[in-house]
């Protein structure tokens, strides 16, 4: 599955790149959340050989930081018969956004079936579905914890000030330390190459995590690299002492209206200048916004709070901006000294 979504978005560049000849299209403008687009792949077939290399899933549970509650994770495992299973696994830790991590419609319509039992996994939504395969497909293992249903807010936090948000920073990270320390538990698990990656809300809970200016507790894994997409940097860039505990990959849209990419170039040259050996790769993609490696189209959103102040912000994806990340994305991981 993950492989045909791929696919899919590599033969899109070729429309992507006679598109950008063309005036850009104006995006459709929503007062609501939008309805998830079908991904690129969501009308083929799964045949019998690509449903044996997909994945296994399990549900589990993930012993809260502190005094933090329990959380559900969803964990996936490169089948036998893909990739060698000779050495140790690395394992990606993945962090949702505020839309959260579950598709709660599709978790109504499951709820109580067969297929709830048989596939797990299968209410998550499609965009981390479809990373958790890509990842797979690599020889990776992958969890994704959820930080949002336990604490009665299944729905998103987007629509939430920044400022009065009971599930901040400080909660996702030690969300994200939980996680890593369930991961290291884990047989065959290589606990020395865990990622930590995140998308937009997550993202910024990677930046938290990583950051050298907060302790480290003991007996919790250390993050051989780190990935974000399109994060908000600004917090970070008005901490003054802001510095990388891990490598960052850090891809986001030169046209994000949601969370500027102008701030993340700002935390770059801060944390350059703190620590000029800092190992902070920042990808900027020109005309891209907020949620570029997804597949549905440019629409508008005023649900959430950075529209209220600014009239609307735009999400969608971009077919070319979307493969030049997902290549990034892999030579990254798999760079012996990113």
């Amino acid at each position: 599955m993950a492989g045909r979504w791929l696919r899919a978005s590599v033969a899109a560049v070729a429309i992507g790149m006679a598109l950008l000849q063309a005036a850009p299209a104006q995006p459709a403008v929503s007062s609501a959340p939008p309805s998830p687009a079908p991904t690129a792949s969501a009308s083929a077939p799964v045949t019998p050989a690509t449903a044996a290399l997909e994945p296994a899933a399990q549900r589990v549970r993930i012993p809260g930081d502190g005094g933090s509650p329990e959380l559900t994770g969803y964990w996936f495992t490169p089948r036998e018969g893909g990739l060698p299973r000779s050495q140790p696994l690395p394992v990606v830790v993945a962090l949702h956004g505020c839309n959260g991590l579950v598709d709660m419609r599709v978790a109504a319509k499951r709820a109580g079936t067969i297929e709830e039992v048989i596939d797990p996994a299968g209410a998550l939504q499609s965009r981390y579905r479809e990373y958790a395969h890509w990842l797979a497909e690599r020889g990776y293992a992958v969890l994704m914890p959820d930080s949002y249903s336990v604490r009665g807010r299944a729905q998103g936090t987007c629509g939430d000030a920044l400022e009065s948000r009971a599930i901040d920073d400080r909660t996702r990270r030690g969300d994200a330390l939980a996680a890593m320390r369930w991961v290291a538990r884990q047989p065959g698990i290589d606990a020395r190459r865990i990622v930590l990656l995140g998308w937009s809300n997550g993202a910024q809970a990677v930046l938290a995590t990583i950051d050298a200016s907060r302790p480290w507790p003991g007996g919790t894994p250390t993050v051989d690299r780190a990935v974000a997409f399109y994060p908000g940097c600004k917090r970070a860039v008005q901490q003054h002492n802001f510095r990388l505990r891990s490598p960052l990959l850090l891809l986001i849209g030169g046209a994000d209206d949601w969370t500027p990419a102008t701030r993340c170039a700002m935390l770059q040259n801060a944390v350059q200048s703190r620590q000029p050996g800092a190992r902070f790769r920042l990808e900027i993609y020109p005309g891209a916004y907020h949620g570029f490696d997804g597949t549905s189209e440019l629409h508008v959103r005023r649900d959430v709070i950075a529209a209220r102040r600014n009239g609307g912000v735009t999400v969608g994806g971009d077919a070319v901006a979307r493969v030049a990340a997902l290549g990034q994305l892999d030579s990254w991981l798999a760079s012996p000294d990113p």
